[in-house]
């Protein structure tokens, strides 16, 4: 059987079809349209008509896509933009009157659930943290005994952390320092014990950019982040250098403007939790959620 879900995400929105047998998910087409959705908030709070009529053309071009794959059911679920949307209710009913399909806004709660489940289908974790930066926010999950002990959602993403604080294309010293302290902050106020962690995993697009030109730069393949290779890697972005931007546009072009902000995110967990090595794993939120739907 054929499922399908599309992830309505802060920088991107994703389709992704699964082909479920034998209790396994294998994926079987994906495709991915960066949007931008964060950047389409007003200042009031509210999601833009143009940023909803982006949703749900996109929406549409995705189910058209689908439907050759004689899916037994197609899913859609929306997180920190759309949650955080003042006009949720509007933005769901549009997209419902155009689709056909009920969006499903994950809390920050089932967020986190989804993404340990997802790092579950691939690792055992008895202890660790499984960390998600997206566009508009990031989890961060505790695992204890075997069990997700604790899991927040801090709101700041790569793109709205560069929204928030980056005046160019790449961060001042003065803007990076602005972003730790952001996230430092938002772990605190989340009751977020500081912590030395030595198993850690990696979902979501900003950790998997940062693994794509940690291969480019090195000219050899990676299962996981160091911390030392982080550090590396934003001292070579040199805002200063055409080479540094060219670079990163022949690697990951959508990501020039949000790839630092999430960088320094990365590396600012890292060192909170003093993690030295970060496994980026292949499954994620997307693999949670579909698999206790069908399984429900």
């Amino acid at each position: 059987m054929n499922y399908g879900i599309i992830d309505l995400g802060s920088n991107s929105l994703r389709l992704e079809i699964f082909r479920y047998q034998d209790e396994q998910l294998t994926n079987i087409f994906s495709k991915r349209e960066v949007v931008g959705l964060a950047s389409y908030l007003l200042p009031e709070g509210y999601l833009s008509d143009l940023g909803i009529d982006t949703v749900i053309r996109t929406v549409n071009d995705f189910l058209n896509l689908s439907s050759t794959y004689k899916l037994e059911r197609m899913f859609i679920i929306a997180t920190a933009t759309i949650r955080d949307a003042r006009n949720q209710n509007e933005i769901l009913t549009r997209i419902k009157r155009a689709s056909g399909i009920q969006v499903e806004v994950l809390d920050e709660e089932k967020e986190g659930l989804y993404g340990y489940r997802g790092v579950s289908l691939e690792h055992h974790i008895k202890e660790g943290l499984i960390l998600d930066i997206g566009g508009g926010s990031t989890e961060v999950s505790l695992v204890s005994s075997g069990k997700l002990k604790k899991s927040a959602s801090l709101n700041l993403g790569s793109l709205n952390s560069y929204i928030t604080f980056v005046k160019d294309i790449f961060p001042t010293q003065n803007e990076i320092e602005r972003i730790k302290n952001a996230v430092i902050n938002a772990l605190k106020l989340h009751k977020v014990e500081q912590q030395s962690i030595h198993a850690a995993y990696g979902i979501g697009g900003t950790i998997k950019a940062a693994l794509v030109l940690l291969q480019n730069y090195y000219q050899k393949p990676f299962e996981h982040l160091t911390r030392a290779n982080i550090k590396d890697l934003i001292s070579k972005i040199d805002p200063t250098k055409k080479k540094t931007y060219l670079s990163i546009i022949r690697m990951i072009p959508e990501r020039t403007h949000t790839i630092m902000p999430g960088l320094i995110i990365l590396q600012t967990i890292m060192d909170y939790f003093e993690v030295d090595t970060l496994t980026v794993s292949k499954y994620g939120i997307r693999e949670g959620y579909l698999l206790e739907q069908i399984k429900a």
